[in-house]
């Protein structure tokens, strides 16, 4: 086996041809590389996957296991060919679609992969050779992945499990929904319907205003309904389109400077898009920067500001039980967060698969995760209100963001290497969590979560969530100066391919209520900023290494300064919503519990 670095396009390649005939294989073979590339999953886990995914199909083990990265590979050759009661029937089948090299009774298991490798070959592996049903498998190495297979048997388990897979089995029978059939069948009806409706809307279903309506305070209640129905809108003309061309010229040019790249020669890109130093983008063309003047005078912006708090008042923003107030509505705070950056027809920016962000194993594990779903889990469905805040800003995540969201810098629409959604907050947010209690899914597996528990994120599969995929829709086209906000459970991604003919380009500016959790944050925010780091949590690259260019607190307004903790935020701001004197001092004890967490340095 050649020792060459794992390439992800070519495993896209590769994938992309039998995606038609194994669209689970596609979905669960890509996922696990991009696991691996992120580092959230080790080498290990990614040869289990591929072993569960060949029982049955043996013969693909060449196809698929040139495009492993070395330590993978020479695992999997290690523990496929080991010595085991099956050996005939894998050499056997091998032999059957591999041809005399596999099958030479004269080489050794390990002489049989030496040498030039076999590329994929669509005629020989998909054109004629048809892919048989997979055999039902119960084990994969040694861990059983039998349903029940851990709650009927405790002996021995900790040789068939990791101490995670067993945490992780004990904590789904722990927290298992009853009368799970029921509830499962008239969610599915739900979805059902909520697709039609989807269907017959078009383009409307994600509702679009401008944002005169909502600084005149003529915002149609039809417009709010909807929101909390997708969880997504399109607010246009937040900033003047002319300005935010100038924005993307300027953040254009600190790219050039900084990565030394131009936009007009995608090649140029290729030494920033390799294995080695794969540092400057992230998957989707999102790009490790937080401090052009660009990316500020856009968070400062007024406009802005008016609207992420109108956002902020969509939500309940009290305690379910006790009726504490929890975040306050018209403080408005920055969260630095970076930008994309899309070239039309560049293969090696890809796209970024469905999923929900603000944590992965901990929306079922952590309680005050469980106690804002405790409906679904319930089976309450009716009674769930995604827009209620109940305990999210006290749950294990760092910060709250009432909305998630960003400013288009350039025109885009669908095919531009854009946002997608599935605008059904409630009901995808209930099948994602009901989902790992279904009778196909293992015994310790969250569905959409890396088996060592880590990631930030819930991945939306075709294996695990396909009905939800069927509802999967651009945002629709956007000018430059709109923006575009999500709930912060909504399933979203970035489309895989930028067939269009301009850079697609996006600031990352999120709606973030001042509350203790933030107020923390912003602490250590404030600090990042100053020093010229990445804020918490991001990537430190210092790829903003020059201080000439980088955004200086003496250049923020009075309100961006404000907004990043720079300098105290009045309590006038408190007054900007009538409420009872009970009310108002309530406001005011939980504003100056913040501003001790935010200045208490």
């Amino acid at each position: 086996m050649s020792d060459s670095k794992p390439n992800i396009q070519t495993a896209l390649a590769f994938l992309k041809q039998v995606k038609s005939e194994m669209p689970t294989e596609y979905d669960t073979f890509l996922e696990i590389l991009t696991q691996f590339r992120s580092k959230n999953v080790n080498a290990e886990m990614v040869v289990t996957v591929v072993i569960e995914m060949l029982i049955g199909r043996e013969y693909l083990l060449q196809g698929f296991s040139q495009f492993l990265p070395p330590a993978c590979r020479d695992c999997l050759m290690q523990r496929f060919f080991s010595p085991s009661k099956d050996e005939n029937l894998r050499t056997s089948r091998s032999a059957k679609h591999e041809g005399d090299e596999m099958s030479s009774p004269e080489k050794s298991d390990g002489e049989k992969h030496k040498g030039k490798r076999r590329g994929f070959d669509q005629s020989s592996l998909i054109g004629s050779l048809p892919l048989e049903q997979k055999r039902r498998r119960e084990s994969v190495g040694e861990m059983d992945l039998r349903p029940n297979a851990f709650l009927n048997s405790y002996a021995g388990m900790g040789k068939r499990m990791t101490q995670q897979q067993i945490y992780q089995a004990q904590l789904k029978k722990t927290i298992a929904p009853r009368k799970l059939a029921d509830m499962w069948e008239r969610l599915e009806k739900r979805i059902e319907k909520r697709i039609e409706q989807m269907e017959a809307a078009g383009a409307s279903w994600i509702p679009s205003i401008h944002v005169d309506e909502i600084l005149k305070g003529e915002v149609p209640a039809q417009v709010v309904e909807q929101v909390k129905v997708a969880g997504v809108i399109k607010i246009r003309g937040v900033v003047a389109k002319a300005k935010a061309l100038e924005m993307n010229e300027g953040m254009m040019a600190d790219l050039s400077h900084y990565l030394k790249v131009d936009p007009k020669k995608p090649e140029s890109y290729e030494t920033i898009y390799n294995d080695e130093n794969p540092k400057a983008f992230t998957f989707g063309g999102v790009q490790e920067m937080y401090y052009t003047r660009g990316q500020f005078e856009a968070r400062q912006d007024e406009k802005m500001h008016k609207v992420r708090v109108w956002l902020n008042h969509l939500w309940g923003y009290r305690e379910k039980k006790s009726k504490k107030l929890l975040f306050l509505p018209d403080v408005e705070t920055t969260y630095i967060d970076r930008w994309r950056h899309r070239l039309p027809g560049y293969d090696k920016q890809t796209g970024m698969k469905e999923h929900i962000d603000n944590g992965a194993m901990c929306r079922w594990a952590d309680p005050a995760w469980q106690e804002v779903y405790q409906e679904i889990m319930e089976g309450r469905l009716e009674d769930y209100d995604a827009w209620d805040v109940g305990r999210r800003t006290e749950t294990s995540g760092s910060f709250f963001r009432s909305f998630q969201g960003w400013l288009a810098l350039s025109p885009q629409g669908p095919t531009d290497g854009t946002l997608e959604v599935i605008p059904m907050v409630t009901e995808a947010m209930a099948y994602v969590l009901l989902r790992p209690f279904q009778e196909d899914v293992p015994v310790h597996q969250f569905c959409g979560v890396s088996d060592t528990g880590g990631g930030d994120t819930i991945e939306i599969t075709s294996r695990w969530h396909a009905p939800l995929l069927k509802a999967k829709v651009p945002v629709g086209p956007v000018d430059a100066g709109d923006t575009v906000w999500w709930h912060p459970d909504l399933i979203h991604g970035v489309e895989a391919d930028h067939a269009g003919s301009q850079p697609s380009n996006v600031l990352y500016i999120p709606a973030s209520p001042l509350c203790p959790q933030n107020a923390r944050y912003l602490a250590k925010q404030r600090a990042a900023f100053l020093r010229g780091d990445a804020p918490p949590g991001f990537p430190n690259l210092r790829i903003e290494n020059d201080p000439e260019r980088r955004m200086k607190p003496s250049q923020l307004s009075e309100l961006g300064k404000q907004l990043l903790g720079l300098e105290p935020i009045p309590k006038s701001v408190l007054e900007s919503s009538r409420c009872s004197e009970e009310e108002a001092q309530e406001r005011e004890e939980l504003f100056n519990e913040c501003c001790s967490l935010l200045y208490q340095s």
